[in-house]
């Protein structure tokens, strides 16, 4: 006998990364007064924090060629060092370039014919250089080790706001200073879209007397004008799912029970007969990993898009609805 299920519809949410930003604690004055990732309409409200090996110049090498600047830096592993190289454009003839740097060795000063002088942080222009050569490194992909939201009373507070004095963070620099003095804190500022997709399945059998209200709350849901979230809740799942989803070892909230039906922060996704959730992180543009150790890296060669990560959450049961993303049903 066929099972019939409550409806033959299902639509779910996804929630995928948009724009977003790398940055250092420090750096987050300067990027809240000039940047332009974020704007009212489009709004940092979710925020990772992350760690990587740090990075070092060696203040003694520096090669000049006639097309370009040499300069060697080394990533940090624990006690040892592994040596790598750069090459920067020479656009200009110059017949005395100086490197000016000082401990810890993560900013440096080219000096240009004893006058000129520009400024570079390491750690920007090794990444910036990778990704115009299009070039890997997983020795500084980002392991992710905590994921918050910061969104205020009307909605208008970001993530920028809060983390200039944020416990969890001074927490986490404490003790990577102490435990990993070989590792750098980085933020991941971001701001998480919203899609809607649905399906309606004729391999679903579903009792007459459901048809009419199948067919309407599809089209209610399928109408922006009529089925949005509140912004909060918005946020509140896409937190909960990201937790769920990397498992960082500084969050505690969500870890083993997303989703919940018992959980008001996120309970418009029960009520609105939600099916369920996909969210994804896409670093491809800056060529990095966001990885745990419950959620790592793919291996070159493997499977997949690079950078990608997502995960999949039902708020339904098999009782009496299908699975959205179970192609059994589909």
């Amino acid at each position: 006998m066929t099972k019939q299920f409550k409806y033959a519809s299902e639509y779910s949410i996804g929630m995928y990364l948009g724009s977003y930003q790398f940055l250092q604690q420090t750096e987050l004055e300067e990027f809240a007064k000039h940047q332009k990732v974020f704007n009212d309409n489009n709004p940092c409200n979710i925020y990772f924090i992350l760690k990587r090996p740090r990075l070092s110049l060696d203040k003694n090498y520096i090669k000049v060629t006639n097309d370009f600047i040499e300069l060697k830096y080394y990533i940090h592993i624990e006690d040892k060092k592994l040596e790598k190289y750069i090459k920067m454009s020479k656009l200009q003839e110059y017949n005395n370039i100086n490197i000016v740097t000082e401990y810890p060795y993560n900013t440096f000063e080219l000096i240009f014919n004893k006058s000129e002088k520009s400024y570079f942080k390491l750690s920007a222009l090794v990444d910036d250089i990778q990704q115009y050569i299009y070039d890997e490194e997983p020795k500084l992909d980002y392991e992710v080790l905590y994921i918050g939201q910061a969104f205020g009373q009307d909605g208008k507070r970001t993530a920028i706001d809060r983390l200039g004095s944020h416990s969890t963070l001074q927490k986490i620099y404490s003790e990577a200073m102490q435990r990993n003095p070989d590792s750098e804190i980085w933020l991941l500022l971001g701001n998480f879209m919203e899609q809607t997709f649905g399906v309606m399945s004729g391999q679903v059998k579903i009792p007459k007397e459901n048809e009419e209200e199948d067919l309407n709350r599809f089209t209610n849901f399928m109408n922006r004008n009529t089925s949005n979230f509140t912004d909060k809740q918005k946020i509140n799942f896409t937190e909960a799912a990201l937790i769920q989803m990397y498992l960082p070892k500084y969050n505690k909230e969500y870890k083993g029970t997303f989703p919940s039906q018992n959980h008001s922060s996120y309970d418009e996704c029960y009520k609105l007969g939600v099916n369920g959730i996909v969210i994804e992180t896409d670093t491809s543009n800056w060529r990095r990993w966001l990885f745990t150790e419950h959620l790592p890296r793919r291996k070159k060669g493997e499977m997949g898009i690079p950078f990608w990560q997502h995960a999949e959450f039902h708020f339904v049961n098999e009782d009496d609805r299908y699975k959205m993303f179970n192609n059994e049903y589909l």
